[in-house]
């Protein structure tokens, strides 16, 4: 069965460090390639085809193709839609966003006097999308059997309240001496928590009542999230590449990434009726924010081999990206009482630098060119996202072996597979399809990610070029919880469950493509 995932970050900030997690590594090191209006339509089924500077990425040899000098700028739009369903209640999100997909130059150098069978060198650059975490999303319901604040008092049972305490502004002592997450830390010092009767180190929520030997929720709880999340991942590319004889085109880059991710996650709970809540609680906010930032280096080497007209094959190899990146993040709570007392609390500012090692990827290809009709085209890519390796900075003193262990068992080798066709109705018209698929790589829960895509192009006498590619994603569910089932410590047995909702995942790209040949 594929567990629930649980989306408020800060429940995974329960050691001193690690707000760097393998999740994270995971997304900075998946990619979903975007390119040229014209390959994103074909799917980006073009580790054979080549001749398209947008997907330098998949394969360095793309380049080799061109017998002349070319400029290409891919302006592009985003939209991601998410649906979710909880505690009964639905809502819809959606998110638009304007970018450059890529951008490019080739400069073609005829060698053919100087040699038989080296018929063009080429040189080129590009700059191209490998990933967007362009998304909004949130989720509204009542209940009355669960709170996001009794895992927080679950959260650090077992710890003195003076450890908890902040003494001034900037205190990291409650965080780093007692080992507990900082939400909990903020919980205490806002009143939201408060000691168990003759107890000094088990907690009880403001949202929670004593009955008896028993604690329940004092009332009906209005729950609220959003997340929105935005940043992508690049690649700028520095390319040689070189036509042996018009059957054999090789190439080589240097890849450097640049990755931008922010994370702003909001949760909080109104209680209907304070007059229910011994504490007199009334609401609550969670904030927490996240900016993570870096760069990477790689190199690719690619081939394309035309055995006989028309066929043709590709293969390309990508070395493991070595990236090093900073993350800044932060919490808030906000507490209001029904007596007038609130309170607004925020941890210090969190900094932390760290390495992560993406996975070799390679890339296959196959196609087929009939003329001056069309072309139909087939890829596929190996990528083992189980050898992606974290690293501490040499300045900090963490030790991630416990999360390379964790991303050794529960992310997997994946295939995955991309679609293309092209057909030209008259000369200077085509006509674009394509599908690609790309393998859940965790074991445990998640899913696959598959797009179809369409487009146009023409092309003119004079060189310039339009295409227009459009790409849908298919939607996809995935169930989610905002906090953890409370369990009893005795006996290990649920006492509390956290309700679970499902997220549906969508969304569009329009890409545009302007270029020139000379």
């Amino acid at each position: 069965m594929k567990r629930t995932i649980l989306i408020i970050s800060s429940i995974l900030l329960t050691t001193a460090i690690l707000a760097q997690n393998r999740y994270d590594a995971l997304k900075y090191s998946q990619q979903f390639y975007e390119g040229s209006a014209r390959s994103i339509a074909m799917g980006n089924a073009f580790t054979s085809i080549g001749g398209d500077l947008g997907v330098l990425s998949i394969n360095p040899a793309s380049s080799a193709v061109y017998k002349y000098s070319e400029f290409q700028f891919t302006p592009s739009i985003a939209v991601s839609d998410n649906e979710s369903h909880y505690i009964g209640n639905s809502s819809s999100d959606a998110m638009t966003k304007f970018g450059i997909s890529s951008l490019g130059y080739v400069s073609s150098f005829n060698t053919s006097k100087r040699s038989n069978k080296l018929l063009n060198l080429n040189l080129s650059f590009a700059i191209n999308k490998l990933n967007n975490f362009n998304s909004r999303s949130s989720a509204n319901g009542r209940t009355s059997e669960s709170s996001w604040l009794s895992d927080v008092a679950a959260s650090v049972s077992g710890i003195k309240s003076s450890e908890l305490d902040i003494q001034h502004e900037g205190d990291t002592y409650p965080y780093f001496s007692s080992g507990a997450p900082w939400r909990g830390v903020l919980a205490w010092n806002s009143n939201l928590l408060d000691l168990l009767p003759d107890s000094d180190k088990d907690y009880i929520a403001a949202t929670e009542n004593i009955i008896g030997n028993s604690i329940v929720i004092g009332g009906e709880l209005e729950q609220e999230f959003s997340r929105e999340t935005t940043g992508g991942l690049s690649e700028f590319i520095l390319n040689v590449s070189g036509n042996i004889s018009n059957k054999f085109y090789f190439g080589a880059s240097l890849g450097i990434q640049t990755l931008q991710y922010e994370d702003f996650q909001r949760y909080s709970e109104t209680a209907m009726n304070p007059a229910m809540f011994d504490s007199g609680f009334q609401n609550f906010s969670h904030v927490y924010k996240q900016e993570t930032s870096g760069a990477g280096v790689n190199a690719k080497f690619g081939v394309i081999y035309t055995p006989v007209k028309g066929l043709r094959f590709g293969a390309s190899i990508a070395t493991p990206t070595y990236m090093s990146l900073t993350d800044e993040w932060y919490e808030r709570i906000y507490s209001k009482f029904s007596d007038g007392y609130n309170q607004s609390i925020f941890s210090p500012d969190g900094e932390y630098d760290y390495t992560v090692t993406s996975p070799m990827r390679f890339n296959l290809g196959v196609s087929y060119v009939f003329g001056n009709l069309g072309t139909i085209s087939a890829d596929y890519e190996g990528v083992d996202y189980s050898s992606i390796e974290m690293d501490e900075d040499e300045s900090n003193g963490a030790d991630f072996d416990e999360e390379n262990r964790k991303i050794s068992n529960e992310f997997d080798y994946v295939n995955n597979f991309r679609l293309g066709a092209e057909v030209r109705p008259v000369g200077n018209i085509a006509l674009r399809a394509g599908y690609s698929f790309y393998q859940n790589p965790e074991k445990n829960y998640g899913y696959d990610s598959e797009f179809f895509s369409f487009g146009a192009g023409i092309r003119t006498k004079r060189g310039i070029f339009a295409d227009l590619g459009i790409q849908r994603r298919i939607s996809k569910s995935e169930n989610f919880s905002l906090y953890n089932d409370i369990k009893d410590p005795d006996t290990n047995i649920t006492v509390m469950e956290a309700p679970i909702g499902k997220f549906d995942y969508s969304g569009w790209k329009f890409l545009l493509t302007i270029g020139f040949r000379f």
